[in-house]
């Protein structure tokens, strides 16, 4: 750790317990006050540029509108790195970027996982940034931390860099984020389950959602 992270460290460690307990508080109501009304969904027609995972021609979609910086989507991943797993075969996932202006590294987490979408390597990127927010959410500068990651998935560097910089990448997050809103999208995360908006309130409700889609 260099010392300026040392000493990011020091500045942040006499708040962070209360500011544990105020995100647990958030987190508990979020999680448990029911499952969200099903409702039909207004999300965009699956396209080519989509970044997907599984089969393309799969009976069901299930569509994701995330923010990398929202501490919610960083607990519905660690479910949909479940769900992906045991029904990669079956259903297509699709993650779709909504930066929230909120956040303020958000826009910039979006581009690093596009760019390394572009190297084959977004899902690794995705779980990586979602299992080390805490990290780089609370930097002054979290392109050091990005640059790490990008290495240590074996990413060509310059390549990383020029995209994760290009206009093309801006535009392609721009319209992603202009989608959601047109679809109705007014948080983190969101879900289309086979054409039906909704938000699960857990792992067990996903799978059941997902199992009688199928």
């Amino acid at each position: 750790m260099s010392a300026s992270s040392s000493s990011l460290v020091s500045r942040t460690a006499p708040w962070a317990g209360a500011t544990a307990l105020v995100l647990l508080a958030v987190v508990v109501l979020y999680f448990f006050t029911g499952a969200a009304a099903t409702e039909p969904s207004k999300a965009a027609p699956v396209a080519t540029n989509d970044i997907t995972y599984g089969p393309a021609d799969a009976k069901l979609t299930v569509i994701e509108y995330s923010d990398f910086q929202c501490p919610f989507c960083a607990e519905y991943a660690k479910w949909m790195t479940q769900l992906r797993q045991k029904y990669g075969d079956r259903v297509e996932f699709v993650f779709r970027n909504y930066p929230l202006s909120t956040h303020e590294w958000a826009s910039i987490a979006a581009k690093v996982g596009y760019a390394a979408s572009l190297q084959g390597k977004f899902w690794e990127m995705h779980d990586l940034l979602f299992e080390k927010q805490d990290e780089w959410a609370a930097s002054d500068d979290p392109r050091p931390y990005f640059d790490a990651y990008a290495e240590s998935l074996g990413l060509d560097m310059d390549k990383f860099h020029a995209d994760a910089d290009a206009q093309s990448t801006t535009d392609f997050i721009k319209r992603q984020a202009a989608e959601a809103k047109k679809a109705g999208v007014t948080h983190t995360p969101w879900f289309d389950i086979g054409g039906e908006s909704v938000l699960p309130r857990s792992l067990e409700q996903f799978d059941k959602a997902i199992q009688e889609a199928l």
